[in-house]
């Protein structure tokens, strides 16, 4: 029998003879050897022989070749005890290499040459855990880089892994020009043990022709050329290397200006700009006074990432945000309140004074309001007037009133005459004093039988019940409460109502539901529900219909299964079952398998009314009832007798044979002379050694110290191992041989979105806008630079801030003054002027208040000398007492001075006691107003009460500009005749008039003390004082005070 005949039915025979439970272990351990044996000569023959088409394949000798592991564990897992020629397979015996536990663990083995491999085996652990070798894919080629060779066969299989001392064969699909041969495991977390790796070559020439370039080996879209044994690779711009693997850095060249940072891209770089650049290069310096930034007028001036800002007068800061506080100094006298302006300040002086800044004492005396002849004498904020006989009162105003004592009675008017009153009775009441009141019961008032009672103008009416109404007129309708229930008809009557029910209800308001029920209508014992007018059923179960009358059929629905017959019942079924199926509907199968009528440990399947035995090893028949003779195919070889068992055999071997069938003869290397995994070949009283890769001597005990050829590369440490070495790398380097650079920006060092820039053992990180740091993990806080305006709170942001602005600013950086003035706040025509947070309101002629929201009540000064004052905007009437007569009502009628209309150009006052006054017309003065007054036209403007005022503006609006306003004066003072008041500062120039802003300030110096304010235009025509305005900014309430 030849080998490989004979090998096939050792194999049939090992798997009955494993498969039995009585052979012993010593007869498997002599049926491996043999096994061993004949595989031997099995590859000798399969090697010499082309019959099969794999003559031409030859095994390489591994031994002594170049080879190393991502890692080593233990003393005995070196990596070249998988090339040592010693196929023991057991770990602990030094014949395997194996890793650490490690991610992507992989073995790689250096040919030294070029050889043209078309095939690799595999001999997996037998001692233990042979299933780690599950996954494990052979890659063969001429590439350095392992992973970019081609695959030869599939990964490892479940199955081929869990055979323990298994041999794995790996054809490649076709012949592979090769230098290193790899066997990785791409696995989180995996250990690579292997203990014997074996190489198969056929000659070159079936690897010419080859496309080497098959396997894209080039990167980054470089063009690869194919060679006879290789291949080279055309780059795309920007890269370079063998394999187009490296990116060129353009950095180099440092295009980036002004202390930017160069990031490298691919045949390209961007620029990270020092702060106050830009542009793809940052040539351009940033101009920050392009948003304004400097405030209120400032002058701007731009610097490298800063800017510097020349402030307006009364301003400061870095932007000139802040308002300087004019206040500060305590300007204001006498009492008088500070508001700062924009480079001045505005007094509002304490009443009493006047003035800019309240220096002055206002003399209430100068208008005169003491009356009747009364004598005036001056205080602060006030006179006291000492009054001629016949008057009292505060300003001497009122004469005796005989209706003080109140003479009328219950609520009567007292009209006071000449030594007498009249009394106008309030209604109710009559009488000389209107003293009686008036029975309004005498006239029956109270209608349909109600009680009357008298009361002052009025009755009271107490109602019979069912009326109301303040003379019980009306019947009260007691069907507007709703009374009656349920959607009945309600019937109004005297005190009462009367209901007429909707169907299904009853009772006097019909607020009882009448019960369906009662009369039993549902049938089958279901139960009734009451209704409005009708009843709903709830049926038993079984029964159906309006009144549960009808009988469910449930054999309608088909309940009984597998051809069974269906009865039905009350709310149930019974079924008649076919034979084979039993239960309520007839659904489950009946089990025949239960009697166990399968004999000799057979498997039982239920079928329909049958039962189908599946028989255990070594028995047949329908129940399996017959042991089946395994003597009768003559496994025993070599003369053996063979006795039968339960599906094995028991071979008697002859004299000179052993084994489990008999197959071995007696073996002279069982001694196992040869050492390190050296192969033994038996002969005639002796043995020869071939030894495994990195052994030499007669029985292969002496080790070759691989670190000779120094492999180890970037400074790394070798160590030497058996037929590998391992290689101890310098900080920054990894791989087998310490080849690799560490990317250390794979673990993503850089934080916040920044670019990582790999070098050896450190990274450099290109950071994002807006933050900085070795990692780029430090926020910057854009809030440092106080970019937030006018004293508003900023919040840090991703390169960015957000302003909370203080009350009256708005914008992004809170740079806008918000105009209060655009909501027209001012009232009644006032002129809105804008400040911080708040408006300043100028108001028309006879309105006053913080928004001019109050007119003016002329009344309050008591023009009126002997009359009733009626007020009016801007003015006042006086409705005249009896015997008195003119404007103030101030003449007595009849009286003689004014007769002659002594006033030339005003109006005649003529005291009672005797005398007269002139109040002249504008434009005149003196006694008898017979002084043309200067005919230059004026705007005058009456404050509310007396100021120190400072500051006076007038604004060129309309006619009332350039050369008009040259030689223009203002006037302040508490005197209504402008020409009476002092000037404030001086005439204005031409050049003041002629200014191009739209406003000219007038400073008061000393401060003056005004109620009026007069703006004299001697170039402005009369028609044309309309036009003109004045504003008072500078000015505290009340009296100017000495400094």
């Amino acid at each position: 029998m030849d080998p490989a005949t004979r090998m096939i039915s050792l194999l049939v025979v090992l798997a009955l003879s494993r498969a039995s439970l009585g052979v012993m272990r010593e007869v498997e351990q002599e049926m491996d050897e043999l096994l061993y044996r004949d595989l031997m000569l099995l590859e000798r023959s399969l090697s010499t022989d082309g019959s099969n088409g794999a003559g031409r394949m030859q095994k390489l000798s591994l031994v002594g070749k170049a080879v190393q592991q991502s890692s080593t564990f233990g003393s005995k897992g070196r990596a070249k005890n998988a090339i040592d020629g010693n196929r023991a397979a057991i770990y602990q015996q030094g014949s395997c290499s194996s890793t650490r536990f490690q991610r992507n663990p992989f073995w790689r083995l250096d040919l030294g040459t070029e050889h043209c491999i078309a095939k690799v085996t595999i001999l997996n652990r037998e001692d233990c855990c042979p299933e780690r070798l599950k996954g494990a894919l052979v890659r063969a080629g001429t590439l350095t880089r392992l992973s970019q060779n081609r695959a030869c066969g599939s990964r490892v299989t479940d199955t081929e892994a869990n055979v323990a001392g298994g041999t794995i064969v790996r054809e490649c699909e076709k012949p592979l020009l090769t230098r290193y041969i790899s066997i990785g495991n791409l696995a989180k977390r995996a250990m690579l043990t292997l203990c014997e790796v074996e190489a198969y070559e056929v000659p070159m020439e079936e690897c010419t022709g080859i496309d080497n370039c098959e396997s894209s080996p080039c990167q980054n879209g470089a063009t690869c050329v194919n060679g006879v044994s290789d291949f080279s690779c055309t780059c795309a711009t920007g890269f370079t290397g063998s394999l187009c693997e490296i990116d060129i850095d353009e950095c180099e060249s440092n295009s980036c200006q002004n202390g930017a940072t160069c990031v490298d891209g691919i045949n390209e770089v961007s620029c990270a700009c020092a702060a106050g650049f830009t542009g793809p290069l940052c040539e351009t310096d940033i101009n920050e006074c392009e948003s304004n930034p400097c405030q209120n007028g400032a002058t701007c001036e731009d610097g490298i990432n800063e800017v510097s800002c020349a402030c307006a007068e009364g301003f400061y800061g870095p932007l000139c945000e802040t308002d300087i506080d004019e206040c500060e100094s305590n300007p204001c006298k006498n009492g008088a309140t500070c508001e700062d302006g924009i480079n001045e300040v505005s007094c509002a002086c304490a009443e009493g004074f006047t003035g800019p800044l309240c220096k002055t004492d206002i003399d209430e005396c100068e208008s005169n309001p003491c009356q009747n002849g009364a004598t005036c004498e001056d205080g602060i904020n006030e006179v006291s007037c000492a009054c001629a006989e016949g008057f009292y009162g505060p300003l001497c105003e009122t004469d005796i009133d005989e209706c003080e004592s109140n003479p009328c009675q219950n609520g009567a008017t007292c009209v006071d005459g000449i030594n007498e009153v009249s009394c106008a009775c309030a209604e109710g009441f009559y009488g000389p004093l209107c003293e009686t009141d008036i029975d309004e019961c005498e006239s029956n008032p109270c209608q349909n039988g109600a009680s009357c009672e008298d009361g002052i103008n009025e009755v009271s009416c107490a109602c019979a019940e069912g009326f109301y109404g303040p003379l019980c007129e009306t019947d009260i309708d007691e069907c507007e409460s709703n009374p009656c229930q349920n959607g009945a008809t309600c019937d109004d009557g005297i005190n009462e109502v009367s209901c007429a029910c909707a169907e299904g209800f009853t009772g006097p308001l019909c607020e009882t539901d009448i019960d369906e029920c009662e009369s039993n209508p549902c049938q089958n014992g279901a139960t009734c529900v009451d209704g409005i007018n009708e009843v709903s059923c709830a049926c038993a179960e079984g029964f159906y219909g309006p009144l549960c009358q009808t009988d469910i059929d449930e054999c309608e629905s088909n309940p009984c299964k597998n051809g069974a017959t269906c009865v039905d019942g009350i709310n149930e079924v019974s079924c008649a079952c076919a034979e084979g199926f039993t239960g309520p509907l007839c659904k489950t199968d009946i089990d025949e398998c239960e009697s166990n009528p399968c004999q000799n440990g057979a498997t039982c399947e239920d079928g329909i009314n049958e039962v189908s035995c599946a028989c255990a090893e070594g028995f047949t028949g329908p129940l399996c009832q017959t042991d089946i003779d395994e003597c009768e195919s003559n496994p025993c070889q070599n003369g053996a007798s063979c006795e039968d068992g339960i599906n094995e055999v028991s071979c008697a071997c002859a004299e000179g044979f052993y084994g489990p069938l008999c197959q071995t003869d007696i073996d002279e290397c069982e001694s196992n002379p040869c050492q390190n995994g050296a192969t033994c070949v038996d002969d005639i009283n002796e043995v020869s050694c071939a030894c495994a890769e990195g052994f030499y001597g007669p029985f292969c005990e002496t080790d070759i110290d691989e670190c000779e050829s120094n492999p180890c590369q970037n400074g790394a440490t070798c160590e030497d191992g058996i037929n590998e070495v391992s290689c101890a790398c310098a900080e920054g380097f990894t791989g087998p041989l310490c080849q690799t650079d560490i990317d250390e920006c794979e673990s993503n060092p850089c934080q916040n979105g920044a670019t990582c820039v790999d070098d050896i053992n450190e990274v450099s990180c290109a950071c994002a806008e807006g933050f900085y740091g070795p990692f780029c993990e430090t926020d910057i806080d854009e809030c440092e630079s106080n970019p937030c305006q006018n004293g508003a709170t900023c919040e840090d942001g991703i390169n960015e801030v957000s302003c909370a602005c203080a009350e009256g600013f708005t914008g992004t950086l809170c740079e806008t003054d918000v105009d209060e003035c655009e909501s027209s706040p001012c009232q009644n025509g006032a002129t809105c002027v804008d400040g911080i947070n708040k408006v300043s309101c100028t108001c028309a002629a006879g309105f006053t208040g913080t928004f001019c929201e109050t007119g003016i009540n002329e009344c309050d000064s008591s023009p009126c000398r002997n009359g009733v004052c009626e007020d009016e905007v801007n003015g006042f009437r006086c409705q005249c007492d009896s015997g008195y007569e003119g404007v103030l009502c101030e003449t007595i009628v009849g009286s003689k001075e004014c007769t002659t209309d002594p006033c030339m150009n005003g109006v005649c006052v003529d005291y009672e006691g005797g005398g007269f006054k002139c109040i002249c017309s504008p434009g005149y003065e003196g006694t008898l107003c017979e002084i043309k007054s200067a005919t230059t036209p004026q705007v005058q403007v009456e404050l509310t009460s007396e100021y120190c005022i400072r500051k006076i503006v007038i604004l060129k609006r309309g006619e009332c500009t350039s050369d008009r306003l040259t030689g223009a004066v203002v006037r302040g003072g508490t005197s209504s005749n402008g020409l009476h008041n002092p000037v404030c500062g001086s005439a204005l120039t031409v050049e003041q008039a002629q200014l191009s802003r739209s406003a000219v300030d007038v400073v008061c110096d000393p401060p003056l003390t005004a109620r009026f304010v007069i703006l004299d235009m001697p170039l402005l025509r009369v028609s044309q004082q309309p036009l003109c305005e004045v504003t008072v900014e500078q000015a505290t309430v009340g009296p100017c005070k000495e400094p």
